[in-house]
């Protein structure tokens, strides 16, 4: 058996695509084709290489001292052409990857890298176990948006998501929107932050909720030094923003607007 056969049958035997070979090597897959072709050989460093992956010396690589018994390799069918804009790759573990061939500042445009295993997508649009870029999507995602398990950027959406904007099942960031929330300005089941709208209301500042415990504190049970306690949920309609602001005035007169529009966003 010549090296180009042997070569092919112990890559076969790792269970192997010529291009996840040339990965661990190296090299790209056509080097790997044309090596298994006969039409090219390696240069000695990388006959070594070789060797020492598939754990033979160079002398069985190039004589091919193929165990008995043991069938001649079938030929591998010439692969599909690649899309001139992309490469898409599928391995047996469940795993599929795309990676466009357009970059912006050397990231690809789009990079799709998913399945069974450590994976990773870097590119501006971002999808993958791991994913990071402007617009990620993974189970790990990290991005100006975001949107996975656990998501981090500017824009972030997941179970456990920080973010200037955080919108999740538990979510920390300047705005926070989630069963859990903690922030600035934060509104939720649990909600802790500057200004707190919620269920449960903690507040640093202003909180209004069922239960609103803050210096300002709106809602049906209350604990603060300034507070407006609402008997029923007509009440709510009732209150005016108006309201809530003066008493926002008297306590905080130097809260930026934006959080006072916050505390007063149920009852404009």
């Amino acid at each position: 058996m010549e090296f180009n056969s042997e070569l092919q049958r112990l890559r076969k035997q790792k269970g192997l695509s010529q291009e996840e070979l040339g990965e661990q090597l190296g090299v790209s897959r056509q080097t790997i084709s044309k090596w298994e072709n006969g039409t090219a050989y390696p240069d000695m460093l990388n006959l070594m290489t070789i060797s020492d992956f598939f754990g033979v010396t160079a002398d069985e690589l190039i004589n091919g001292r193929k165990p008995e018994n043991e069938p001649e390799p079938e030929p591998e069918p010439e692969p599909a052409a690649e899309s001139p804009d992309a490469k898409i790759t599928q391995n047996p573990g469940f795993h599929c990857e795309y990676k466009s061939r357009a970059e912006i500042r050397g990231l690809p445009l789009v990079h799709i890298n998913y399945g069974f295993g450590d994976y990773r997508a870097r590119g501006v649009v971002a999808i993958g176990n791991i994913s990071t870029g402007v617009l990620s999507i993974g189970i790990l995602a990290k991005g100006i948006i975001s949107v996975g398990i656990i998501s981090l950027g500017l824009l972030a959406i997941g179970i456990l998501a920080l973010a200037a904007f955080a919108v999740g099942c538990v979510a920390a960031g300047i705005i926070s929107v989630a069963g859990i929330a903690i922030g600035i300005m934060t509104l939720g089941g649990l909600a802790l932050g500057i200004v707190s709208i919620g269920g449960c209301a903690v507040g640093t500042h202003v909180s209004v909720g069922g239960v609103a415990i803050a210096p300002v504190a709106v809602g049906f049970i209350v604990n603060g030094e300034d507070t407006v306690v609402l008997q029923n949920l007509q009440e709510v309609s009732q209150v005016t923003a108006n309201e809530i602001l003066h008493i926002i005035y008297a306590r905080f007169p130097e809260m930026p607007g934006f959080l006072r529009d916050w505390a007063t966003l149920l009852f404009m």
